[in-house]
C-alpha cells in the first residue's frame, strides 16, 4: 500500500493536467471563457481555451486545483485502502471530476452570477 503523499501529489498534479483537455472539450461541445474577448465555442476556440486555463491557472487557479485534487488523493486513498490499485482508480476519478467541475463552474459562470 502506497504511503499517503503519493495519492496527494498524484491527485494534484492529475487535476491540473486534466483540466486541459476538459476545457478544450468544453469549448468544442458547449462554450468556454476566453480573456478579453467573450465566451467562444467551436473548433476555433479550442486553442482559446487551453491559452485561458493557462492564464487562469497562473493567475492562482493551479494552487486551487492542486489542493482540491490532493484533497481528492486523501479521499482516495482511505476509500481504496489497503489495494494499490483501487487507491490510483479513485485518485484519479477523483482528479477527474474535481477538473470537470472547474471548467464547468467556468462555463457557466455568468448563468450563476449574472452577466459580467
Amino acid at each position: 500500500m502506497p504511503r499517503i503523499h503519493w495519492p496527494i501529489i498524484g491527485g494534484a498534479l492529475a487535476t491540473i493536467l486534466l483540466t486541459f483537455p476538459l476545457a478544450a472539450l468544453c469549448a468544442l461541445l458547449f462554450r468556454f471563457p476566453v480573456p478579453f474577448a467573450s465566451y467562444e465555442s467551436g473548433w476555433s476556440a479550442v486553442p482559446h481555451a487551453l491559452a485561458a486555463v493557462h492564464l487562469y491557472g497562473t493567475l492562482g487557479g493551479f494552487v486551487l486545483l492542486g489542493f482540491l485534487g490532493g484533497l481528492g488523493g486523501v479521499v482516495a486513498h482511505r476509500m481504496g485502502r489497503p489495494d494499490t490499485w483501487h487507491i490510483w482508480q479513485w485518485t484519479i476519478s477523483l482528479a477527474a471530476v474535481v477538473a470537470f467541475c472547474a471548467v464547468i463552474l467556468l462555463a457557466t459562470l455568468d448563468y450563476i452570477i449574472g452577466p459580467w
